[in-house]
């Protein structure tokens, strides 16, 4: 079973690489990711930790949260950890630039209801 303790953490890291995420290629267009394979390969393996660190988080926190598209993101991972060869750039390109904005909403209201639970 997992530790419940450990999903404020594994929000943090999904945050910290949705961070790094911006940082880096928010203003990246898909032609860039597709000619810059060293900024491609980084981006997906942000997007393997977001999805692993969601993989990790406890299913009653998930089941707390249907808002969250926890399936897709898990999905999303193993797709790009076990279909490596084959990653679409476009697919990428959306998910930096529409769904991981929606989703850092969804973790700092989330983060913050676990912390006043905390406190």
């Amino acid at each position: 079973m997992r530790d419940p303790k450990a999903d404020r953490v594994r929000i943090i890291h999904i945050l910290e690489a949705i961070g790094h995420i911006e940082d880096h290629a928010s203003a990246v267009s898909e032609n860039e990711l597709d000619n810059d394979p060293m900024l491609r390969f980084s981006i997906v393996k942000l997007i393997e930790i977001v999805g692993e660190a969601a993989n990790m988080l406890t299913v009653e926190l998930r089941s707390r949260h249907p808002e969250v598209p926890w399936s897709r993101i898990i999905n999303m991972r193993h797709r790009l950890v076990h279909d490596y060869f084959n990653v679409n750039t476009a697919v990428v390109s959306d998910v930096v630039h529409v769904q991981l904005p929606t989703l850092k909403i969804q973790l700092v209201r989330i983060l913050d209801g676990l912390e006043h639970m905390n406190a």
